[in-house]
């Protein structure tokens, strides 16, 4: 127990005198995320939630936000058999802007593409699935907070 708490302690003190930032934060957009609409799907909820974490309450520029998702898995391949082997997983996201003062307009579409083999276990076919989603998600995500560091 001693030593969990040292190492824990250890850690601590190494990261604090490190001068480690966080790469996203609110300090580096300089927008006001006011209402966000989107669809009530898990993937839109994520996008809403971290967005809406991630607004500087600070700032002067104040936008509206509309999300919206859709993914889709295509066959990319068959066996000779014609069963599939291979699919494309692909996520788009579609993010709109929208300054209430001057009427200003943004949009910009996000997407990620990602081949998966089949399994023959549909279980572990849909686990795998939900984690690639989930990880072009997260790039997706990425990519938003770039996007929004440049908004001015």
């Amino acid at each position: 127990m001693i030593k969990k708490i040292f190492i824990i302690l250890t850690v601590f003190f190494f990261l604090n005198g490190c001068g480690f930032t966080p790469i996203f934060n609110s300090k580096n957009i300089n927008i006001k995320i006011g209402e966000i609409d989107y669809d009530n799907n898990k993937i839109n909820r994520n996008f809403a939630k971290s967005i809406s974490n991630l607004s500087n309450q600070t700032s002067d520029n104040f936008y509206n936000l509309n999300i919206s998702s859709f993914s889709e898995k295509n066959i990319a391949a068959k066996d000779s058999k014609g069963n599939p082997s291979v699919y494309n997983l692909r996520l788009k996201v579609d993010i709109t802007l929208i300054n209430n003062n001057d009427e200003k307009v943004i949009k910009r579409i996000f997407s990620e593409n990602i081949n998966l083999n089949n399994i023959d276990d549909k279980f572990k076919l849909k686990n795998t699935e939900d984690i690639l989603l989930d990880q072009m998600s997260q790039k997706i995500l990425q990519d938003i907070f770039k996007f929004l560091a440049n908004i001015k």
